[in-house]
């Protein structure tokens, strides 16, 4: 009885691991067993092929995920690089407008002087 719950909670476990396309697989060979007269035995080779197109579709999707990451990543990279240059050009804004009030108070000081 014990052996039996251990089958089960295993078939159980491993049917759960099952990609979509493997399952269908199971089900075209269990249909052919059954038409056949024969038991299924849980692995045909349907289920073989629809196990490797689970893979193949995981491994794609991977693909995607990880091209995806990368766009981000190169994203976050271009934002980066517009706050550096931007600092950079408000530095340079402040050294013009600064320089510009210098040039201006000198003005005033001479006009100042002019006026008296």
């Amino acid at each position: 009885m014990r052996s039996a719950r251990l089958l089960i909670v295993s078939l159980t476990f491993l049917s759960a691991c099952q990609g979509p396309e493997q399952k269908a697989g199971a089900e075209k060979d269990k249909a052919a067993a059954e038409a056949a007269g024969q038991a299924y035995s849980g692995d045909g080779p349907n289920e073989r092929i629809g196990a490797a197109r689970d893979r193949a579709a995981k491994s794609a999707k991977e693909a995607r995920d990880a091209a995806g990451d990368a766009l981000d990543s190169q994203a976050d990279s271009i934002r980066s690089q517009a706050d550096v240059a931007a600092e950079r050009l408000d530095q340079q804004a402040k050294s013009v407008r600064d320089a510009a009030d210098e040039r201006a108070r000198a003005l005033e000081v001479q006009a100042d002087a002019r006026r008296r």
